[in-house]
């Protein structure tokens, strides 16, 4: 098998070199022996061996990172989700505050209701002597008997039901029989007023007694007496 005759070149300049080195590959494979060392022959082989081998740590440290973001994303959406379900908690709570602090207020009225009933002698002493409070069944009945006889509506029937305590008494200085309508409050305030005044008007109708309306509280306000001169205001000391 012979060898084919290699082509003749007539190099002249630059552009004669290139056009047979390009036609001749291998002879540009030599020409580089021949002007490269040895050194930068190997150059091309150990960068790739220094990308391999610095950049491969780092790729792998890139892609922990982007495990690492993946995880704290989770972990910030669980956060958002604890803190909405920690603001629902805050607002049950506080509601449930609300609601509690509603029961202790009525604990501790229903508890000082029950004190002036019981003790209503020592409670109304100073103002008044013969101090018998009228049990709620007679007085009760009676505001059935004059809301039948047409003398009070149902309307003053069902709120005079409502006072807390229906007191019979004489004034120190006369003989006279006066009722007591009275609304017992820990804290009085400007409800209280109202209502005692309202229904010792419909205690008037019903027994035809002169009646005072009176609040008796542990917390008063010196307004209240300013505000409502009808009223008698008991303030009752601490115990």
């Amino acid at each position: 098998m012979h060898r084919e005759a290699q082509k003749s070149y007539v190099i002249h300049n630059y552009y004669d070199l290139i056009r047979a080195l390009k036609e001749n590959p291998e002879w540009l494979e030599e020409l580089r022996k021949l002007i490269l060392t040895h050194d930068l022959l190997e150059l091309p082989k150990k960068f790739e061996e220094f990308l391999e081998k610095e950049f491969r740590p780092l790729k792998s440290d890139v892609e922990t990172l982007k495990s690492d973001v993946e995880i704290l994303k989770s972990d910030v959406k669980t956060l958002k989700s604890d803190v909405e379900t920690l603001k629902r908690d805050v607002e049950i709570l506080k509601r449930d505050v609300g609601v509690l602090k509603v029961d202790v207020a009525n604990l501790k009225g229903d508890n000082f209701e029950r004190k002036v009933r019981e003790r209503a002698p020592a409670f109304f002493g100073k103002h008044f002597k013969k101090v018998k409070v009228i049990p709620i069944e007679e007085w009760a009945d009676k505001l059935d008997e004059t809301q039948e006889a047409g003398i009070i509506s149902s309307e003053e029937r069902k709120e005079a039901l409502n006072l807390d305590l229906l007191i019979r008494c004489k004034r120190w200085e006369d003989t006279e029989e006066i009722l007591l309508a009275v609304e017992a409050s820990y804290t009085a305030d400007d409800k209280d007023a109202v209502r005692a005044l309202k229904r010792a008007e419909i205690f008037f109708k019903v027994y035809q007694i002169k009646t005072i309306p009176v609040v008796i509280a542990k917390e008063l306000s010196p307004v209240l007496e300013e505000k409502y001169p009808e009223v008698l205001f008991i303030r009752v000391e601490a115990e």
